[in-house]
Parts: structure tokens; C-alpha cells; sequence
């Protein structure tokens, strides 16, 4: 593979994530953190913007892939991890986690 489409390609995943990551660790498990009550609170936070960030590939896993719930199950997978890096690394972790998840799987690399 050419270094340019590499370089291009690690870009897209970079900033194509970023901006999920800023949508749901960033905001939403942010505003899930502050809102749930007891000391579990950023746990079940964490959990739970997985398993809203997995239900917000079921039209990609379904309808555009055809891949279905193996396709759900490692954005849910994914999601977790993500969700446990924002809690102690930032958005900014969290985006270098999954930007670099998703160009390693397109670009054949792994």
C-alpha cells in the first residue's frame, strides 16, 4: 500500500472518530457521569454510552454491511474500551484508541 493512502487513510479514521468520540464520551457519558447518583456513577456512565454508541451502528451493522451482530458486538466491545480510556485519558485517549482500532482493521495492517 502506498504511504499516501496510508497517511490519508489514518487521517480519515482519526478525525472521522474524533468526532464520535466528542459526541458520546465527551458529552454524553460526561453528562451521564454528573447525573447519575452514587459512587458507581461513572461506571454505569461508561456502560451505558457503550451500549448507546453500539445501538448507534445498527443501521451500519444491518442495513449498509450486512455484517450484523458480530459487527454490534465489537462497537459494544469497542465502546467499553473507549469508555474506560475517556475516564482516565480524555477524549483525546479515547480518539487515538479508536482511530487507530479502526485504521489498523481498513487498512489491513493487523
Amino acid at each position: 500500500m502506498a504511504a499516501g493512502v496510508v497517511v490519508l487513510l489514518a487521517a480519515f479514521a482519526l478525525c472521522g472518530n474524533l468526532v464520535e468520540e466528542v459526541l458520546f464520551r465527551g458529552f454524553l457519558q460526561a453528562h451521564l457521569e454528573d447525573n447519575l447518583p452514587g459512587r458507581s456513577g461513572r461506571w454505569r456512565a461508561a456502560l451505558l454510552s457503550a451500549l448507546i454508541f453500539a445501538a448507534g451502528h445498527l443501521f451500519l451493522a444491518y442495513n449498509l454491511t450486512g455484517v450484523g451482530w458480530p459487527l454490534i458486538a465489537f462497537t459494544l466491545f469497542e465502546g467499553l474500551v473507549c469508555a474506560v480510556i475517556a475516564m482516565r485519558h480524555g477524549v483525546l485517549g479515547a480518539t487515538v484508541a479508536h482511530g487507530g482500532a479502526i485504521f489498523l482493521l481498513t487498512s489491513g495492517l493487523l
